[in-house]
């Protein structure tokens, strides 16, 4: 039996490969997809598989309109077009859509190669069985405590709440298996409810849906939760996680609504749970594809603006994108809604679970409340963000109180939520846009002995990002006490855009955290930096707080929250003024910027303590001249260019300042005593394949000491 069955699948394959190389007017099925197929059938009885169609009209594809409607008239012609063709060859369509271009049909061996030859066919695949992802706490895979009282602030969002960012007026829809929506953290917040549990009794598999039958919608339909029974724990924790409030404990979009969507049925066959024990919960894409396709017509009516999915399948290296769920994904993307997957707890390092490694997909991976991935995890370069999975005690499937549950599935609806709270911020934002704010602000998690640091999602840092501004926390900077005994603290403040703009800086007590003071700088010109003594910071940030007695004035550290309205840089100096030294102690909680081809604040000769020198290291494959480009520091004009003879490939060139002034007389010539004096340069390299590096030389100790690391300041445009 086996041999007949290889023979029939290698006839197949070489038919499709035959097709394929014949055929140039459409897109015919993967060869991949179609052994997938044959392979779900070689036990001789039909199964259940979807089915691509053929698109026509203006958009040509399904995904490139946001336009219900549209999608709803590409459907109703791609099924009028394929219907005859079913007919005749006796397959019947089991299942339909409005808006995606599928039909779920139950076929037999023989009938594989009828719709390969069907022009109306582009793609089968087969209705893969999918389970949820979560690894119950105590299970032996825990790494420490936590609550959604303390994995909700590790993704910043306690100060866009502060903000009033709070997810209000927008929806999360999440599919998932039963809900308890009278839960005090759910209570009130369901737009409506549906349930798309599968029913097929010939195949052990029975709905959750409490009619009896799958597609109901409306009060009641995603919360069948018998009495004493656990069904209804995962979808109830998940949905708290992203928009929960009872008045105490809080999810993430804490003021968001909640569709939720039941997609879990009870199977029976032993086969299809295994290594579960049977009866067990499972879906399956086709099911999975209704409700997302249940989501796309319900957007613009109750403003959704994420789905997440804490569920998957088989495990895949890079993107799936064969997985039938892309189109619609694609199409949630182009309405502005994030769909956010979670990536299994396999702990695979290069494998994630389909849907997740979708590509226009959210794939979200677990790590604890700080920024160690957590064991269990799945991670790949697929993987898109991070967040809390690690032990979250969240709402139990019952009537009330809390229950500890961890996973990927924890992780994911902390993704969801941090969308809710961007879009309900920042409605005009796409997805892309905020994905891109997520991945640019959230601090890298890091697991041994692998190269993947996926950022960490962080709420109000994206929120920052998007407005044009940016936070940076500067910690243990002397104050003024301290000056005479450890140094002198000084902030460099770098406006490297086209506009005027400035930083507020926000002074908290190291020791408590406790804000004491803030202040706002004058306007920075563009291409200029303004240097600026600490104690000036703190006396006109405690003159502005004087009345309130909040100032400490024994108090020896501040950590410095600054927020920019332009793109640039920060640096923190410290100069202890009796040893004659110099000391960068610039440091970023995600990284030190990757701008090599700037400069702050080079010494001119006028700074003849601690002269500077420029290296230009080139990392071309050929030799090549180095520019470099002079702004004044105080005011951002440019006063010089210096170009340098070729530089070896791999090789580098050591200058002086004082030999650089000599060689272009407009650096000199301004160098006059008085206010005019010009004491500190911004460089920048251009048309140049490498990279710069600030080296000044402290006289009295001889030490030398690189100035060249800086924080990103701000967003850049």
């Amino acid at each position: 039996m086996m041999n007949v069955q290889r023979e029939s699948l290698m006839t197949i394959v070489r038919r499709l490969a035959a097709a394929i190389a014949l055929s140039a007017t459409f897109a015919s099925p993967s060869v991949a997809d179609v052994e997938d197929v044959l392979r779900a059938l070689t036990d001789g009885q039909p199964a259940e598989i979807i089915v691509k169609l053929k698109a026509d009209g203006p958009a040509q594809s399904w995904d490139r309109t946001s336009s219900v409607a549209e999608q709803r008239a590409l459907v109703g012609g791609a099924l009028q077009d394929a219907e005859a063709a079913f007919n005749h060859a006796g397959i019947e369509v089991s299942t339909t859509f409005a808006t995606l271009p599928y039909v779920g049909v139950t076929v037999e061996r023989s009938q594989v190669l009828t719709l390969l030859d069907m022009p109306q066919v582009t793609g089968i695949y087969v209705n893969a069985k999918e389970r949820k992802h979560q690894v119950v706490s105590g299970s032996g895979a825990t790494i420490e405590r936590a609550t959604l009282a303390s994995s909700v602030p590790s993704i910043d969002v306690a100060d866009a709440w502060a903000r009033g960012f709070e997810g209000k007026d927008v929806t999360i829809a999440v599919i998932d298996g039963g809900f308890f929506t009278t839960h005090p953290m759910l209570r009130g917040k369901s737009v409506q409810e549906a349930c798309f549990s599968d029913h097929e009794p010939e195949f052990d598999t029975f709905t959750r849906c409490p009619s009896g039958v799958p597609g109901q919608v409306g009060p009641g339909a995603a919360s069948n939760c018998p009495a004493g029974s656990t069904r209804c724990d995962h979808g109830t924790h998940v949905a708290s996680i992203a928009v929960g409030n009872d008045g105490t404990n809080f999810g993430v979009a804490r003021a968001a609504k909640l569709l939720p969507i039941e997609v879990f049925s009870e199977v029976r066959s032993a086969k299809d749970c295994d290594p579960d024990p049977a009866p067990c919960e499972l879906t399956d894409s086709l099911t999975v594809l209704k409700a997302l396709d249940h989501v796309n017509q319900l957007v613009t009516q109750f403003n959704i603006v994420a789905v997440n999915l804490s569920l998957g399948g088989k495990s895949y290296e890079g993107y799936c994108d064969n997985d039938p769920r892309r189109e619609v994904i694609q199409m949630l993307r182009a309405k502005g809604v994030a769909t956010t997957i979670s990536t299994g707890n396999e702990a695979l390092n290069g494998k994630i679970n389909a849907p997740s490694c979708i590509s226009s997909a959210i794939a979200v991976g677990a790590s604890n409340d700080a920024t160690s991935v957590a064991s269990f995890s799945n991670l790949s370069s697929a993987v898109d963000l991070m967040a809390p999975g690690v032990s979250i005690s969240a709402a139990s499937g019952q009537a009330t109180g809390l229950r500890p549950m961890q996973g990927t599935s924890m992780a994911a609806p902390h993704v969801a939520g941090a969308f809710a709270i961007v879009r309900a911020a920042m409605p005009t934002k796409t997805v892309d846009e905020i994905e891109a704010a997520f991945k640019t602000t959230g601090p890298k998690t890091f697991r041994a002995d692998t190269n993947f640091n996926v950022p960490k999602a962080q709420v109000n840092k994206a929120i920052l990002r998007l407005e044009g501004r940016d936070k940076r926390v500067i910690n243990n900077v002397l104050s003024s006490t301290r000056a005479a005994t450890q140094g002198q603290a000084f902030l460099r403040f770098s406006n490297d855009s086209t506009q005027i703009g400035n930083v507020t800086v926000s002074m908290r007590d190291a020791d408590t955290g406790r804000l004491v003071g803030t202040w706002t700088s004058p306007n920075i010109a563009p291409r200029a930096s303004a240097q600026i003594d600490i104690n000036k910071i703190e006396s006109e940030a405690r003159a502005a707080l004087q009345a309130t007695n909040v100032i400490d004035t024994a108090r020896t550290f501040f950590n410095l929250e600054i927020e920019s309205t332009v793109p640039g840089y920060l640096q923190h100096i410290v100069w202890a003024r009796n040893a004659g030294v110099l000391t960068n102690l610039t440091a970023c909680a995600d990284g030190l910027s990757g701008d090599g081809q700037l400069l702050l604040n080079v010494h001119s000769t006028n700074i003849a303590e601690y002269p500077s020198r420029i290296r230009i290291a080139s990392t071309g494959a050929a030799p090549q001249a180095a520019t470099l480009v002079f702004y004044n520091s105080a005011n951002g004009k440019e006063i010089g260019r210096y170009t340098t003879a070729d530089i070896p490939a791999s090789g580098s060139l050591e200058i002086g300042i004082a030999r650089i002034e000599t060689l272009v007389p407009t650096l000199k010539d301004p160098l006059v005593t008085g206010s005019n004096a010009i004491s500190q340069y911004n460089v920048r390299l251009e048309n140049f394949t490498g990279y710069l590096q600030h080296i000044v030389e402290n006289t009295r100790t001889g030490v030398l000491l690189d100035l060249s690391p800086k924080c990103d300041l701000g967003v850049r445009k």
